[in-house]
């Protein structure tokens, strides 16, 4: 009897053990359900907010290549602004609602909501207009800038000439050896931006000689530089030739090209655009002159030949109003002014060299650019004053947050 009762005893003993581990697995493994429960509805979740940010980012990134593709077509108007609700993300099942405020002057903001499933997420964009000779750029090049010993490049503000703080940028696409080439005892008010991928040291050269106020930055991709369109003009007007010519906005149309002669003059009154089709010549001592109250606009597709004392003399000392586009694939602009040179010239296919110890004045984008002769390259910042209908023109973001 005593046996039996030892037995049931153990038996009992072993189910009230067997019950318990019973139990204790079931409380692990619901609580394993339930950590796996909410790791999975954390994931669901981290799922939805990532893809209600990308449906936010994508309605803000839609309204810009639409309003940028209203500004290129001539067609940008306020009340064209592109709004958007509940617009459906491409390959996704989130949208996005866009709503649209502010004013040109102070920035246009682009608030946009995205939403996939039940979460939301909302990121607001401030963008204004600006073009390539609105970004802070004395010189930008493609490939190689060379500038001679004892040159400086800074900035100033031809509308404001108290303003002594000008950001001031150079730089080039190119990240190989020597790409910007600065001789010593050049002085360098101004960032540097080289190539992607490329090393500062083998980049600049004599950048260890160099005085530079400023930062050197590696760009993360090219910087775009997008080719202008010259203006559709029709039937070629024939060329611009002689001694001593005067042209005013009547004037304005398509050339076959210019050609002064020795000690000649091309004078600009009023507001003129050319679009040549083939060389700008200027013979010694000859000069393309913009009069006060004038502005000249060329877009060119062949090359720019300035002889010994040629060049341009903007008279309104405003690089604004002095403006040179090449349109052209490959081009050369040489230039020996007499004069200091004030002027924009964005070209990006073409080689710029600047003799006879000139100051320039304004913007230069070139494919590349040698300044001779100790000149120097001063920046204005009044050329970042952009407007809806500048070649060139664009929107974009001057600043991205998440609301």
């Amino acid at each position: 009897m005593r046996r039996l009762k030892r037995k049931k005893q153990r038996k009992g003993a072993i189910l009230a053990l067997m019950v318990m581990v019973v139990l204790l697995l079931s409380m692990s493994s619901l609580a394993l359900i339930r950590v796996g429960t909410e790791a999975r509805l954390r994931t669901v979740r981290s799922g939805l907010q990532t893809g209600a940010r990308f449906a936010a980012d994508g309605g803000i990134e839609r309204a810009l290549y639409l309003m940028n593709q209203q500004l290129e077509a001539g067609t940008w108007t306020l009340d064209d602004v592109p709004t958007y609700h509940a617009h459906p993300l491409t390959a996704s099942n989130a949208d996005y609602t866009v709503g649209f405020s502010g004013d040109l002057m102070n920035g246009y903001q682009i608030t946009s909501e995205g939403r996939s499933g039940n979460q939301t997420k909302t990121v607001r964009a401030t963008v204004a207009l600006t073009s390539p000779i609105a970004e802070d750029f004395a010189v930008f090049c493609r490939n190689e800038l060379i500038a001679k010993s004892k040159s400086e490049i800074g900035g100033y503000n031809s509308s404001d000439p108290s303003d002594t703080d000008v950001d001031v940028k150079i730089g080039t696409q190119g990240s190989g050896d020597n790409a910007i080439n600065l001789k010593k005892s050049t002085d360098l008010n101004a960032d540097i931006l080289i190539g992607p991928g490329g090393d500062p040291d083998a980049v600049i050269k004599s950048k260890d000689q160099l005085n530079i106020n400023g930062e050197i930055f590696v760009l993360p991709i090219d910087y775009d530089l997008p080719p202008v369109t010259a203006p559709d003009y029709t039937a070629s007007q024939g060329a611009i030739a002689g001694k001593n010519v005067t042209l005013n906005a009547l004037d304005s149309g398509k050339y076959s090209s210019i050609n002064i002669s020795n000690g000649g003059t091309l004078s600009v009154n009023g507001d003129l655009t050319l679009y040549v089709t083939g060389d700008i010549d200027l013979k010694k001592d000859a000069a393309i002159e913009v009069k006060e109250n004038a502005t000249l606009e060329i877009y060119f597709d062949g090359d720019i030949d300035a002889q010994n004392s040629s060049g341009f003399n903007n008279q309104t000392e405003i690089p604004a109003n002095l403006k040179l586009y090449g349109t052209g694939t490959q081009q050369k602009i040489d230039i020996k002014n007499s004069s200091d040179l004030y002027g924009v010239v964005y070209a990006p296919n073409a080689e710029m060299t600047v003799h006879n110890n000139v100051d320039a004045y304004g913007s230069f984008i070139v494919n590349t650019f040698e300044l001779k002769n100790g000149g120097q390259i001063y920046y204005d910042e009044a050329l970042k004053q952009v407007h809806e209908d500048d070649p060139l023109v664009r929107f974009t973001i001057t600043r991205w947050e998440e609301l």
